[in-house]
């Protein structure tokens, strides 16, 4: 929550009744804010057309792959020295994500820069909720290691590094029970 300014519209979290802080991991459900990000509600916030009576099932189309994520895949490749991009084409699209994102913000066009910080932050901005932080901190080099904590991470309230082999799953014993050729991932 604290990686949105209060111009940005796509901050959207659940906060009647709860506590930003979570205090501990173990039962208070109003500890800590949650997403309202996706709810099956219509623009005009209506009910879902396909919601039935018991509201069960719900109709929220989940974005896969959208024009920002290109943006933000174009200014890492640039960042990261990629050949071909250039760097005022990748301001320009990082320039109009902070426009769109902060429509009322009369400096969002000149906040972008081309940073490994200000990258996994507008990432985990743009396509919070949408299934990609994981795989950003480990392509950042940031998921297990001290240099991006968050609370809780290994554990602890205020975060710690983690053991690297948690930047891979454990390949389950089904998996491998079936196919004796799989090898366990290290640390599992």
């Amino acid at each position: 929550m604290d990686k949105f300014n209060a111009a940005d519209i796509r901050g959207q979290f659940w906060t009647t009744g709860q506590t930003k802080s979570v205090a501990s991991l173990l039962g208070d459900p109003t500890a800590g804010y949650s997403s309202s990000k996706f709810r099956n509600l219509t623009r005009t916030g209506a009910p879902g057309p396909n919601t039935d009576a018991g509201g069960t099932f719900v109709d929220i189309d989940f974005p896969v792959f959208r024009l920002a994520e290109v943006y933000l895949n174009y200014a890492e490749a640039v960042w990261r020295g990629g050949a071909g991009g250039d760097n005022t084409t990748a301001l320009g699209y990082l320039q109009a994500l902070a426009r769109r994102a902060r429509p009322g913000d009369p400096s969002a066009s000149t906040v972008p820069t081309l940073t490994e910080n200000y990258l996994i932050d507008e990432r985990g901005r743009e396509l919070f909720w949408e299934g990609h932080r994981r795989t950003d901190l480990i392509r950042f080099g940031m998921f297990t290691t001290g240099k991006y904590l968050w609370d809780w991470k290994g554990n602890v309230r205020n975060g710690t590094a983690v053991d690297d082999k948690y930047n891979v799953y454990p390949i389950p014993a089904i998996d491998r029970s079936s196919n004796p050729s799989l090898i366990q991932n290290p640390g599992y």
